[in-house]
């Protein structure tokens, strides 16, 4: 299963039927859009297929939309003294053999996409060898970056291009600061104080909306039990699932100058690109003036089995986000639809 570049959730699913068939025993399908201001969310609207029920408890995958969440990671631990802006990448791994190239490149080209770094490496033989890698994720994220630092990027720094690698490497260098797994450190430090209390890693749980995949022409679900989302030594990158109301939380910070997750000042570094001309920071696109803060933020998120968009208007104070359980065009062109329907002015 391929990893894309796209990015936000939110969340809703399946309740049982009104005769008492259990959510686990039958697939319920659909889409929901989430709205927010500073002071939190603002509105749901689900839109069930055949007119099934979804609840506001339960989990979508937000796919490359967990990007932002391991930038503010990153910011957080600037803030608490732990991380530094301009370091190297070199210098985000001291103990690791590094070429001499990564030395020049910053932290801030990662965040921005702008390292060189691609993700040609990141093919089916390599997802199926990191699904059955058996050492705990510190270790293999570990092993990923140090087969990265033994060369130099494959492209010029200093150019966008899009590549999940970087933001593994973002995550690996939380682990080495923390001491402790990017997925106990995002819980501690971004979860918790945003009060998502609903948020976990790898596909959604089985009770709920199942990702759903194009076979043969129709859309087939695929049980999370399974292989249903990209291996673990990715998921910074992509690896989130998260309920509406969390989802909301999170985005709320960016329209509320940081709080209570970072400083003002740290935000609005983590949202300038390392270039002007470069239009992403932080797990953003940015669209607005070429100086910090960008007026407006998107991503899109998706693991092909799932889809998710989002979009925060800061000028407006308004933010907004629409999920599926189908990836592909179909996906797509739903959360576009939906968003454009509630952030029309």
């Amino acid at each position: 299963m391929k990893l894309l570049r796209r990015g936000f959730l939110t969340g809703i699913a399946a309740l049982a039927s009104s005769r008492g068939v259990l959510a686990s025993d039958m697939r319920i399908d659909g889409a929901v859009v989430v709205t927010c201001t500073s002071k939190g969310i603002s509105g749901i609207i689900s839109e069930g297929e055949g007119g099934a029920l979804l609840d506001p408890s339960f989990r979508w995958h937000i796919g490359s939309n967990t990007k932002a969440m391991t930038a503010a990671l990153y910011a957080r631990m600037v803030d608490r003294g732990v991380c530094r802006w301009g370091t190297s990448v070199g210098d985000l791994f001291p103990a690791m053999p590094c070429h001499a190239a990564w030395n020049t490149i910053r932290v801030e080209h990662l965040l921005s996409h702008a390292s060189g770094l691609t993700d040609s490496v990141v093919d089916g033989p390599w997802l199926d060898r990191w699904r059955v890698d058996r050492r705990p994720v510190r270790e293999q994220r570990r092993a990923v970056v140090e087969h990265i630092l033994s060369s130099p990027p494959a492209e010029q720094p200093g150019t966008y291009r899009y590549g999940n690698l970087n933001y593994v490497l973002i995550g690996a260098a939380v682990e080495e600061a923390a001491k402790a797994p990017w997925e106990e450190v995002l819980r501690a430090e971004i979860f918790a104080p945003a009060r998502m209390t609903e948020a976990g890693f790898g596909a959604p749980p089985r009770m709920g909306p199942w990702g759903r995949e194009l076979v043969d022409g129709a859309l087939q679900h695929v049980d999370p039990v399974g292989v249903a989302d990209n291996p673990a030594v990715l998921w910074p990158s992509g690896g989130v699932n998260v309920s509406a109301s969390a989802y909301a939380e999170f985005l709320s910070v960016f329209l509320r100058d940081g709080a209570p997750l970072l400083e003002p000042n740290t935000l609005s570094r983590l949202l300038t690109p390392v270039a002007p001309e470069l239009r992403y920071a932080g797990g953003w696109s940015l669209d607005g003036p070429t100086g910090s803060p960008a007026r407006v933020l998107s991503h899109n998120g998706s693991n092909t089995l799932w889809f998710a968009s989002a979009l925060i208007d800061r000028q407006r104070g308004r933010g907004y986000a629409a999920v599926t359980n189908c990836g592909g065009e179909k996906g797509a062109a739903l959360t576009a639809r939906l968003l454009e329907h509630v952030s029309r002015p």
